[in-house]
């Protein structure tokens, strides 16, 4: 997995900047948009990051937000359409213009932005950023303002090209979902995946209860409700983000999504036991565990890479915590990390994190095949590793933020192969009722956004002998 603090120190880098041109809402969404598709970057922390450097207001905070997102949510419907206008095959431009194009033809597909304002626009941004590009550019735009109308889209009676450009797909992962789930659910979970997420929340009762900020925002006028099925969220929130930003600095709550929230529920951490967090940063999961355990919960989070960790440390701190204890270490090796054995171990593993497109609609285009059996190795590995920390009697809980066999139900069956002294312990009881009918027969539970309204999440609870 990436590194995600080099997304910060990218972010907040001022490039190719022409003196006496100010950023714009259009310029930093081209940028961040140049900085996802020429690295590694993650699109959340590039704009929060970016957006924190810069002097913008509400309006173009949300204009950045929903160019950059758009784009890679919709990339192969935009892409369809340039195509149909440009006398040269996509893959010989320059990636700067296609970039540019992309977010223009965007503005004109999906926001309804003026004609002449999205031409403009992307003139503009050629001028500034390409020189002797925007010819191209407004010849390309033009073309897409005046013919929009006319474009060609595969059918429904096509699936797979239909799912691969109308709802903006890569080929090889429809190909996935139609083969996992079937034509009529692989449909929808792709509408699902291109839907806008609502912002969730998962309050802190050290700080505050959820009637009291549910009392705030109706009185302020903002949106939010309880949560149905856990009674620390808030969903389809929506506040002013100094707002946020503030909440957040106080510890009142994290954004955290329901299905990460029901990982902790399913660990089950109790008054007086130990339970580690093999894979904890950036400690959304540690945080929950120690506020369900209680002051009598120890929690230990391990992570390798030490720069979240330090992210993680200052989180506890605004969250009022003293049962977490850090530490930085290998959890394929997790006996020598932590120097006790546990009653729980919490293993939520790097995977290819296909059940969050919602939220993170970049990671369609940097997934491949070959990734999937690559991290269903390295999950494997990391499931050996903290099973030599459970106690005798103790719980082992895997979860992952995708959908794939090989890093869900292959991963768990082939540990258990190994592992006799391993089965599964269904958890039923421990999460809500409407959710408990939709355990596997191995009592293994598989969250996808098109049924469940949240985050895609496999979640396995295990149980050693004793």
């Amino acid at each position: 997995m990436a590194d995600r603090g080099k997304d910060r120190k990218a972010a907040g880098t001022k490039e190719r900047r022409t003196a006496g041109h100010p950023a714009d809402a259009r310029d930093i969404a081209y940028r961040l948009t140049r900085r996802v598709h020429a690295g590694d970057g993650y699109l959340g922390l590039l704009i929060r990051y970016s957006l924190d450097s810069e002097k913008l207001g509400a309006r173009d905070r949300a204009l950045v937000a929903e160019l950059a997102y758009g784009v890679q949510r919709h990339r192969n419907r935009i892409d369809h359409v340039i195509a149909a206008f440009s006398n040269r095959p996509l893959k010989e431009l320059n990636p700067e213009v296609l970039d540019i194009l992309r977010l223009g033809v965007f503005q004109l597909l999906e926001m309804r932005v003026p004609p002449h304002a999205a031409v403009n626009e992307s003139v503009k941004l050629a001028k500034r950023h390409l020189g002797k590009s925007a010819g191209y550019v407004n010849a390309v735009m033009r073309g897409v303002a005046e013919g929009l109308a006319d474009i060609s889209w595969p059918g429904p009676e096509d699936l797979r090209s239909h799912l691969e450009v109308v709802y903006s797909h890569p080929r090889w992962l429809v190909e996935y979902l139609v083969k996992r789930f079937g034509e009529k659910e692989a449909l929808e979970l792709c509408r699902a995946n291109n839907r806008i997420p609502t912002l969730t929340l998962r309050i802190n009762p050290l700080r505050a209860s959820r009637d009291e900020l549910l009392e705030v925002m109706a009185s302020e006028g903002w949106q939010g409700r309880p949560s149905e099925l856990l009674p620390e969220s808030i969903i389809d929130v929506s506040i002013p983000y100094p707002v946020l930003l503030d909440w957040l600095e106080r510890g009142l709550c994290v954004v955290q999504d329901e299905s990460s929230m029901l990982v902790s529920r399913v660990v089950d951490p109790r008054e007086g036991q130990v339970v580690v967090d093999a894979c904890a940063a950036p400690g959304g999961k540690s945080t929950h565990l120690a506020l369900l355990g209680g002051e009598g919960c120890r929690v230990i989070a391990v992570d390798r890479n030490a720069k979240r960790l330090k992210a993680m440390r200052e989180a506890v701190k605004r969250l009022g915590l003293e049962n977490i204890a850090i530490r930085t270490g290998d959890a394929t090796h997790l006996q020598r990390v932590v120097d006790v054995t546990a009653d729980a171990v919490l293993l939520d593993a790097p995977c290819s994190g296909l059940g969050t497109l919602r939220r993170n609609p970049e990671l369609k285009w940097k997934r491949f095949p070959g990734d999937i059996a690559n991290l269903a190795g390295v999950q494997s590995r990391l499931i050996r590793g903290c099973a030599e920390v459970v106690r005798p009697g103790g719980v082992l809980v895997y979860s992952v933020c995708t959908f794939t066999l090989e890093e869900t139900v292959g991963v768990v069956e082939g540990f258990l192969r190994e592992r006799k002294d391993f089965q599964p312990d269904s958890p039923a009881s421990l999460i809500p009722e409407i959710l408990a009918a939709d355990l596997s027969p191995r009592g293994y539970l598989q969250i996808l956004p098109h049924r469940h309204g949240m985050e895609g999440m496999f979640i396995a609870r295990l149980r050693r002998k004793a």
